[in-house]
Order: structure tokens, then sequence, then C-alpha cells
């Protein structure tokens, strides 16, 4: 995993050069497509691109990470970061609800363990539902607490989930199972000043 991250940059570099190449063209094929048929088709590869984009973003980003323990993070960066891989990983392109709170507060949590387990989680409801089954990871604040609320297909049991609520009691949160997935709240770290 040291080599492979040691690329993860020159790869990153690499790829965000080819994607400016494949995104430039596509600019300027679209100012002289006809309308219609041709201009679909660049689109659809305009959005096959973007995909790609943040799938590269995402997993790259996994493979440089620290996995130095607890440390202040945003779970807004995080969610947004995995986006699409939780996207890939599950059984349906529609499968991930994802919704943010403005402002997120950060938290001091193990930023590893906290990705292994939505990636493990995701991960276990593909193997074991049939397409159309999602997930869903709601994220707010308030009073000092941030909550990350984890809906899974419900009366289905899930090996990941443990490990969700061992990252938020490791944290110093709580920890509260439901029928249908997990809801974590996290103390709030004080706003720097």
């Amino acid at each position: 995993m040291t080599a492979v991250a040691t690329l993860a940059r020159p790869v990153q570099h690499d790829i965000n050069n080819l994607l400016t190449v494949v995104f430039a063209n596509l600019e300027l094929l679209k100012r002289t497509a006809a309308a219609g048929g041709p201009q679909r088709q660049l689109d659809r590869i305009h959005e096959a691109a973007r995909r790609l984009d943040g799938s590269t973003r995402s997993l790259l980003t996994l493979l440089r990470r620290s996995t130095d323990g607890a440390a202040p993070v945003c779970l807004a960066d995080v969610l947004t970061m995995l986006q699409p891989l939780l996207a890939l990983l599950l059984p349906s392109a529609s499968g991930l609800s994802l919704s943010l709170a403005a402002g997120d507060p950060r938290v001091r949590l193990d930023r590893t363990a906290l990705e292994d387990g939505l990636l493990g989680l995701a991960q276990e409801i593909a193997e074991r539902m049939p397409r159309g089954a999602g997930l869903g990871l709601e994220l707010a604040h308030d009073a000092g607490l941030v909550t990350l609320t984890v809906v899974t297909p419900a009366g289905l049991e899930l090996p990941a989930i443990a490990a969700l609520a061992a990252v938020g009691e490791e944290a110093g949160g709580r920890a509260e199972r439901r029928p249908d997935g997990i809801h974590l709240s996290l103390p709030a770290l004080p706003a720097a000043p």
C-alpha cells in the first residue's frame, strides 16, 4: 500500500492532464456539433468523463490517506469524497442518498476507520440485497453535536454497522442502532478562532 500511495499523486496529476484535454475538446465539439443526437452523445461523453474524474479522485484520496488514528475531520468532506465510490459499490446507480448540512463543524475521529466502515457497508448491501437497495447518509448538526444517520435496508444484519458504531464510540460519541441503520451523535470540536 505504501508503494501504491506514493504513486497516487503522479497518477492524479496525469489523469487531471488527460481529462483537461478531454473536457476542452468536448467543449470545442459541442460548439460545432449539430443539435439533437450529436449533442446528446457529447453530453453522455461529458457525464462519463465527469464520473471518471470523481471516482478517480476518491480512489486516489483513499490511497493517500493517513492512518494516524483520531484527528479533526469535517464529515461533509469525507462523505463528499466517498460519494462516487459508494455509488459505484451499491447495486444500482440511484442507490445512494446523501444529505449534507451546511456549515458542518469538525469532529475528532479515526477517518480511515469511518471510510472503511462506510465502504464495507456499501459492499455488504451490494452483496446481500437486490438491485434497487440503497444507502442513505444524512448529516446534521445542532447544540454542539454532529449527527450522522446511516439508513440501510430494514431488517438486514450488516456487520459494518458494528464497525461504524465502534468508530462513533471511540470518538466519544453515542451510537444508536436502529432496524434500518444507525444514528451516530458525535461531539463537535470548538470552532477555530
